[in-house]
């Protein structure tokens, strides 16, 4: 017999982030909220944010490496759910809609997106 697996809920208008509004542009994104994306992304997303959140715990900044693992994940994610956003929008734009994405999604660096909605 085979098993049917229910359809995502990350297309569902409550369990998103957005719209995101671009100033200049017209089309509008929107992101589904980080426990919504798929279990094997946030698995990376959350070793990802490990040694981020081991240096800012030490006090340190994290270093290029480390931040880059995790931003280059951060991009594969923004370009599958919101197609072109990346092409319009400087690094400040896209560090402001990453922080709040984030926050939309009551998740912190280093913390995972599986533990967020436990």
């Amino acid at each position: 017999m085979t098993f049917e697996v229910p359809a995502s809920k990350a297309s569902i208008k409550q369990n998103q982030f957005g719209p995101i509004k671009v100033p200049g542009e017209r089309k509008t994104w929107t992101l589904p909220l980080l426990k919504f994306i798929p279990v094997g992304m946030r698995g990376k997303l959350a070793e990802a944010a490990k040694p981020i959140k081991a240096a800012q715990d030490a006090g340190r900044k994290p270093t290029e490496a480390e931040l880059g693992q995790l931003g280059e994940l951060q991009l594969t994610l923004l370009n599958k759910y919101a197609p072109g956003l990346v092409d319009v929008v400087d690094n400040d734009q896209l560090g402001a809609i990453l922080v709040e994405w984030q926050k939309a999604s009551n998740i912190t660096v280093g913390e995972s997106a599986a533990s967020a909605s436990s």
